[in-house]
């Protein structure tokens, strides 16, 4: 395959999870009831008392994800596009970051609470950005 090839695919994984993670974001930054996952892990009597914090944490969590998204995108269509060397694997690191630290989250909240939590889209979201990085290498051989 070509370099343009590799570049191509290596910018739409790194866009596909930027995407994700805008999209992630509007919809936890915007919810108006707990979600049935999270409201799974509080016991009923305390609903109302969560509410207020959970709320917040939504809108917290919302925000960074959007900002991220949003920055990721930013790097990858500007700087490296242009060939900054150090752009994509910055991108690879800080996704990772947020990824690995939302599956541990998920998982630990599953194993305290039962309830049913979706760690596994952090994974994939992991791999698909390992592509974008793969991808990005090999457009780099000659």
């Amino acid at each position: 395959m070509t370099s343009t090839v590799y570049r191509r695919a290596s910018a739409f994984c790194f866009c596909a999870v930027s995407m994700f993670l805008i999209l992630f974001g509007l919809l936890y930054s915007n919810v108006s009831h707990l979600l049935w996952f999270h409201a799974a892990a509080v016991p009923p009597d305390a609903l109302d008392k969560v509410r207020p914090l959970y709320f917040a944490l939504m809108k917290l969590i919302g925000g960074a994800s959007i900002g991220l998204g949003l920055l990721g995108t930013y790097v990858v269509l500007g700087p490296m596009r242009q060939g900054v060397a150090w752009a994509a694997p910055m991108v690879t690191v800080a996704y990772w970051i947020a990824l690995a630290v939302a599956a541990q989250t998920a998982i630990r909240l599953a194993e305290q609470t039962g309830a049913p939590v979706a760690w596994y889209n952090m994974a994939l979201l992991a791999g698909i950005t390992a592509l974008g990085l793969l991808a990005h290498i090999l457009s780099k051989r000659r």
